[in-house]
Order: structure tokens, then C-alpha cells, then sequence
């Protein structure tokens, strides 16, 4: 798809607040689920391991439905996608709340709603990265914030409106907000007339590429540990003697640090001199967030562990603010958005199969000290590879280089 918009115009900024606002509300509810899964549980009597899939569909689905959105954009636009992602996001919610057994919570929630909110969060990266050129590293951060924005309101808002109306009030409450998503698709510009349409709906070819494949994996390994984070601090914390209310603070300090890190990462527009700035601040990130979810195996006191938290959530949120912009020096900015739906379609797989990778742990040894050490590992994993994908991206653009060179001169000899 060739370029139809004017980038850094003033409606790019609108589309940004329009890209903003889809990751508060998609990111927001679909990690919310947390306060949901106590409800659930006890509601229908289900047992933890079936209760947790709902979950684990749901965010899994967000980002491992990225192909099918990358499709969809290439053949009707991020306004078309981002749109069809709010009515299908918000049916599922809202039939969320007709639901008579724990199954159809998991089609209902996990399933259609987790696509939905797939449908929002792909073209929600691909605009901010598309209608900007100068502040691009800042308006892919800016988007991203928005994720770590939707942890902090969506969880106190849900724990709110459970309080007065239920789970299954507020999962009708959520069912309309959620067509607010189709708004923020109504902002995207349409495609123009003389927008040219490339006729591919995905570019196979990146399958075969081995930094893609090397990328995806890493994105694999790293999802597997952070997931794991998320779904079973609370849990782990109580396990270590910590109270409830201290352990759930403990996950708002990471949202908040999170969020910090993901606006910070865009800072990198201003250093854009600095050679690989994007792509050392993933991986420096990635390795810190492994090594903070191993701290956590430290018998210590309350105050410790929420620096280890707050050092988590703040590499993580740096990791995820840079993400975009490394997709888009590794591979460019024509590639993003099938280069982008591919790796989410990678961090789906490390979600879904991380809670049950931990659970499974976590029956075997009685404890989670394995399961956090094990998604710690993981994330250390990723960054290694990181590395080697660096030498891989390096020994291919000097042979792109020496092959420009060699036609060069074979054209100055003809001539």
C-alpha cells in the first residue's frame, strides 16, 4: 500500500489519540481479566486451570490474531479492521452476560473478544508508525502508553463496577465501551481513490526470512515469562506470606511503572544519531525483565519487592515502547504492518501456552519458585537471541552493501 496521507499532519495526531485510545480500551480490558477470574471461579465452581484459559484465550488472541489484521489492512484498510475489531469485541462482551456455564464464557470472552480486540491492536501500531516520518519513534511509544494506561483505569474500573452490578453487569458496562473502538476507527482517513492496493493479503516471503524467524522466537520465549508475571504474582505473592491488598498494590506499581517505561521509550526520536538505539534499548530491556522475575525468588521484605516490581514493570514497558520501531528498522517501514502481525502472532502463542506452562510447574512442585525462575530464564533467552539477530541483520546489510557496490561498478565499467 503506497502512502496516500500526508505524514506528521495535523490529523496524523488525531489518528495517534484515535491509535491512543484503541490500546487503553482493547489492552485495558483484556488484562482486567485478572479481577474477573475470582468471580468467574467461584460463580460457576470451575476449577482454576479451566477459568484461567479464558484469560489466557483472550490477551493470547490480542496479539495472535496479528496476520488476520495484517490481511484485513492490506485488503480494506486499518479504518475497515479497527472497526469490524469494535463490533466484534464489544458483541462478545456483550453476550458475555447471557452466559449460563464457564464454556461459554471462554467462547464469548476469550474467544471473540480476544479476536476482536486482535482486529484493534495491529492497525493501532501500523497508524501511529505510518502517518508519522519525524516523530515516528515518539508516536509508536505513545500508542503503546496507552496499553499501560488501560491496565491501571481498567482494573480499578472493573473491580468498581463489579462491586455495584455484578461480573456480569459489568461485562455489559465493558460491551458498550467497546464500541467506542469503532469511533476510534471512524477517525482513521479512508483510503483514497488513487490509494494504490498491493495485491497480497500477506507476505509469505517473511516466513522464509531468518531474521523474522529468529525475531518471532525471541517474542515467543519472552511472552512465555512475562505472562506468567502477570497471571501468578498475586497468587505467588500470598504464597510468600504477603497480604492481599499488599500483593495487589504490587501489580498497580508495575502498571504504573509500565506505563512510565512505554512513554520514556519514545524519548529515542530525540537520539535518533545514536546507531541501533531502538534495537539495544529491546534488548537491554529484555534481559531486565528476565532478571527482575527471578529476583522475585529472593525471600525478602515488602519494600524489595516492589522494587523488583517497579524495575519489571518499568523494562517492560521500555521493551514494548521500542518494539514497533525495531520491526520497522529491522525489516521497514513498508513491511510493518505483515512484519508486525507475524510477531504478534507469536506473542499469542507465548501467552496462551505460558499460564499453563506455569500452572503445570506449579502442581509438580508445590510452589511457584520454579515457575518464576523458569519465566525468568525465558526473557534472558530472548535477549540472547537478540544478540545473535543483531550479527545476522549486520552480515546481511554488508553484503546488501557489497552487492550495490559491485553493480555500481559493473555500470561505471560499461559505461
Amino acid at each position: 500500500m503506497k502512502k496516500f496521507h500526508r505524514q506528521d499532519g495535523g490529523w496524523a495526531w488525531m489518528v495517534l489519540f484515535s491509535a491512543f485510545l484503541g490500546c487503553v480500551i482493547s489492552l485495558g480490558i483484556s488484562v482486567s481479566f485478572g479481577v474477573y477470574y475470582v468471580e468467574l471461579k467461584s460463580y460457576y465452581g470451575a476449577s482454576a486451570s479451566v477459568t484461567s484459559w479464558v484469560g489466557s484465550l483472550n490477551t493470547g488472541l490480542l496479539f495472535g490474531a496479528g496476520p488476520i489484521a495484517s490481511a484485513l489492512i492490506n485488503k480494506f484498510g486499518c479504518r475497515f479492521t479497527m472497526m469490524l475489531g469494535g463490533f466484534i469485541s464489544s458483541a462478545g462482551l456483550i453476550t458475555s452476560y447471557f452466559a449460563v456455564n464457564i464454556a461459554h464464557i471462554i467462547i464469548s470472552f476469550g474467544i471473540v473478544t480476544g479476536f476482536g480486540f486482535g482486529l484493534i491492536y495491529t492497525p493501532c501500531i501500523v497508524t501511529s508508525g505510518t502517518y508519522f516520518n519525524k516523530w515516528r519513534y515518539l508516536s509508536t511509544a505513545i500508542a503503546c502508553t496507552g496499553g499501560g494506561l488501560g491496565i491501571i483505569l481498567f482494573s480499578l474500573f472493573v473491580d468498581a463496577t463489579i462491586e455495584a452490578y455484578g461480573w456480569r453487569g459489568s461485562m455489559l458496562i465493558n460491551g458498550g465501551l467497546a464500541l467506542n473502538l469503532v469511533l476510534c476507527g471512524v477517525i482513521i482517513p479512508p483510503r483514497s481513490t488513487d490509494a494504490v492496493v498491493e495485491s497480497h493479503i500477506l507476505d509469505i516471503a517473511l516466513l522464509r526470512n531468518k531474521k523474522m524467524l529468529i525475531f518471532a522466537v525471541s517474542m515467543l520465549l519472552w511472552n512465555i515469562g512475562v505472562i506468567v508475571v502477570f497471571f501468578s504474582a498475586t497468587d505467588y505473592l500470598e504464597d510468600r506470606g504477603l497480604p492481599h491488598d499488599k500483593a495487589v498494590f504490587l501489580l498497580t506499581s508495575i502498571g504504573i511503572a509500565n506505563t512510565v517505561g512505554r512513554l520514556l521509550a519514545g524519548l529515542t526520536c530525540f537520539v535518533q544519531h545514536w546507531k541501533n538505539i531502538n534495537f539495544w534499548l529491546y534488548t537491554a530491556s529484555t534481559m531486565i525483565v528476565g532478571v527482575a522475575t527471578m529476583l522475585f525468588n529472593i525471600d525478602t521484605s515488602y519494600a524489595l519487592y516492589t522494587f523488583f516490581g517497579c524495575l519489571f514493570g518499568l523494562s517492560f514497558g521500555l521493551l514494548l515502547g521500542s518494539q514497533a520501531n525495531v520491526i520497522i528498522d529491522l525489516f521497514g517501514i513498508l513491511k510493518l504492518n505483515d512484519s508486525f502481525g507475524y510477531s504478534m502472532f507469536a506473542s499469542g502463542i507465548g501467552i496462551i501456552i505460558g499460564p499453563s506452562i506455569a500452572g503445570a510447574l506449579r502442581d509438580f512442585t508445590h510452589n511457584y519458585r520454579v515457575s518464576f525462575f523458569c519465566a525468568g530464564f525465558v526473557c534472558v533467552l530472548s535477549a540472547l537471541l537478540m544478540v545473535v539477530l543483531f550479527f545476522v541483520d549486520k552480515r546481511e546489510k554488508m553484503r546488501e552493501g557489497t552487492s550495490v557496490e559491485v553493480l555500481a561498478t559493473d555500470g561505471s565499467q560499461k559505461t
